[in-house]
């Protein structure tokens, strides 16, 4: 029993700290750079993290979705958080909408999925996705993942594009 309790707390501390070290930023800053041409790159805005995770109830497969609607945003919570209970966090439609990011079915844990920027450029709004998965020789949990993450973001009737980049950064 002493063993198990031994392991137990063991499981806990590894768990919490790979929850802090691959926890998302929750918000970035606007910035203006050069890029090597000199010519100046588009700004990112800001956007609030509405949720995040590492197993999405009903998203198997990589995806990208956005709800402009009450009705819309209750469905695709649903779809990251199934029927645990988890509430659904209040969004003003007139001057937001939602847009989440799911990595689909990962064989182990370790992986994860941010949106590293959000920014406009004529009528185009790009999310700039980051996936990040385990580097070689990392030692992860032998689990099923589909990691999330759901944000709000100003309202704009631009399209929308994403861009994908994958990290593996190494194991400390």
């Amino acid at each position: 029993m002493q063993n198990f309790l031994i392991l137990a707390v063991v499981t806990l501390a590894l768990g919490m700290g790979f929850f802090w070290y691959l926890a998302p930023t929750a918000q970035f800053p606007i910035v203006i750079d050069l890029n090597p041409l000199g010519t100046k790159t588009t700004p990112s805005m800001t956007f609030r993290v509405l949720g995040t995770g590492t197993h999405a109830a009903a998203v198997s497969t990589r995806k990208n979705y956005a709800a402009y609607s009450e009705t819309d945003f209750a469905k695709l919570w649903g779809m990251a958080h199934g029927s645990d209970g988890t509430i659904l966090p209040k969004v003003d439609f007139s001057k937001e909408y939602v847009i989440a990011v799911f990595t689909g079915q990962k064989s182990t844990g370790g992986h994860s999925i941010a949106v590293a920027s959000v920014s406009d450029e004529g009528n185009v709004r790009t999310v700039a996705v980051t996936l990040t998965k385990p580097g070689e020789g990392c030692i992860v949990t032998q689990v099923l993942t589909n990691p999330y993450q759901i944000i709000a973001v100003p309202f704009s009737d631009s399209s929308l594009a994403h861009t994908d980049t994958e990290i593996s950064p190494p194991c400390n």
